[in-house]
């Protein structure tokens, strides 16, 4: 805000206040949306920025209004084609319970192992594809298997990373390749996160291969999540995830 220049007479003298700017970031739409545009042909890692309360309540509820025309826009006629195509049908059931685990429960997990990992090389690389099979895998021999694999491959990671020498290549390697190689991070754990919902969902006539369809809401959500926790912490995500579960359960009960 910019105040208004004063004067102050004072005998011959003239006392002017120079105009002073706020230091305060605004929020604009317009931007937002040109940035979420851009990250999402090419996503980045970049740095988090601290923003004000304010500042960081508006991206939330811009990205929630963004959530809701893709489920009303995209989503929700993807699933009515596949209702006539598919026999399309979810297996969720509202009661309290589950209403209570959908909104406030599942939001915090599944952050931790899909959107968790986005800032961090080691998370990525080893903590979450052991956490992806605990969430998904419904045998414990695989889970077994892919966390045993993993885990002696961070163990081996860790020692090699301890006997390089300071300023050898390989403490950086890694690292760099991360940022490099960061957009196929970004879509590998979004799209997971999507064929994770698959379950949801069933076909009455024998079409399950249409059942990937099913599941854009959640791969556009994803992206959102995604694109929020990088920008404002893992938090943020944590609270637009709860509210895009409630507006879909709400929608859901509506329909239904």
């Amino acid at each position: 805000m910019v105040q208004q220049c004063s004067e102050e007479i004072s005998g011959d003298s003239v006392v002017k206040e120079l105009p002073v700017r706020s230091t305060k970031p605004s929020f604009v739409w317009r931007q937002e949306w040109h940035e979420l545009l851009v990250f999402l042909r090419k996503p980045q890692r970049g740095r988090g920025v601290s923003v004000p309360l304010s500042h960081g309540w508006r991206r939330i509820l811009f990205l929630l209004a963004v959530d809701l025309c893709f489920i009303l826009l995209v989503a929700t006629p993807i699933n009515a084609i596949l209702e006539h195509w598919a026999g399309l049908e979810d297996k969720l059931d509202f009661n309290v319970r589950n209403m209570y685990l959908a909104v406030l429960v599942a939001p915090i997990i599944e952050e931790l192992i899909f959107r968790a990992g986005l800032r961090r090389v080691g998370y990525s690389l080893f903590v979450g594809p052991v956490l992806l099979s605990l969430y998904c895998a419904q045998s414990f021999t695989i889970i077994a298997i892919v966390a045993g694999v993993i885990l002696l491959a961070a163990l081996v990671d860790k020692i090699l990373m301890r006997r390089a020498p300071i300023g050898n290549g390989r403490r950086f390697a890694r690292g760099r390749a991360f940022i490099r190689y960061y957009p196929y991070v970004f879509w590998f754990y979004t799209i997971c996160f999507g064929l994770a919902h698959l379950a949801n969902f069933y076909s009455t006539n024998d079409r399950d291969y249409l059942l990937v369809f099913a599941i854009s809401a959640q791969l556009g959500v994803g992206c959102l999540l995604g694109y929020l926790r990088l920008r404002q912490g893992l938090a943020s995500s944590v609270i637009l995830h709860c509210l895009h579960n409630s507006l879909f359960v709400t929608l859901s009960i509506m329909f239904n």
